[in-house]
């Protein structure tokens, strides 16, 4: 693929193949869906898709952030396939199992791009409508919507080189 963004953005388009390979193996591996990828756009804002994201920073020869937004029922959904258990909220069980899903997709994406030496942070979980993810400076995000059987979701990605 290739950026038809300048300067720092271009790396971001580095990571998309492996983040768009990484969540489809991991949706499929451990939840058992397949998700497909219903588009791909460069963010104007810095307001996730979602209310519920785990956000990972990544550290090396690039910098920055990797976000999973997903709707509450998404986030459910992720409890009750990965370990069998159900909820009508978000608790502390959906953000663990939202973090521990996000950690594999980072860490898959991470194998892919070893060039990079990266280091990926323990996600944090956001929670709330209009919450703000910040990018490095000067860097435009992109972000990949997905479709599966429980429900869309998006990972946003920005990055620039040190």
């Amino acid at each position: 693929m290739t950026s038809t963004t300048t300067g720092k953005s271009e790396l971001t388009a580095e990571f998309v193949n492996p983040i768009i390979s990484s969540t489809i193996s991991v949706f499929e591996m451990m939840l058992g869906c397949t998700p497909k990828r219903t588009g791909l756009s460069l963010k104007a804002d810095h307001l996730p898709e979602h209310e519920l994201s785990a956000v990972i920073g990544i550290s090396g020869k690039a910098a920055g952030t990797l976000v999973l937004s997903l709707s509450k029922s998404v986030g459910i959904g992720i409890l009750d396939r990965l370990v069998g258990i159900s909820s009508d909220e978000i608790n502390d069980e959906v953000c663990d199992a939202v973090c521990e899903l996000a950690n594999m997709i980072a860490g898959s994406a991470k194998a892919q791009l070893e060039h990079l030496e990266a280091s990926i942070s323990i996600p944090n979980i956001i929670t709330g409508k209009g919450h703000t993810v910040h990018y490095p400076s000067n860097v435009v995000p992109i972000c990949i919507a997905f479709d599966s059987e429980i429900g869309t979701f998006t990972i946003e990605a920005g990055f620039s080189d040190r």
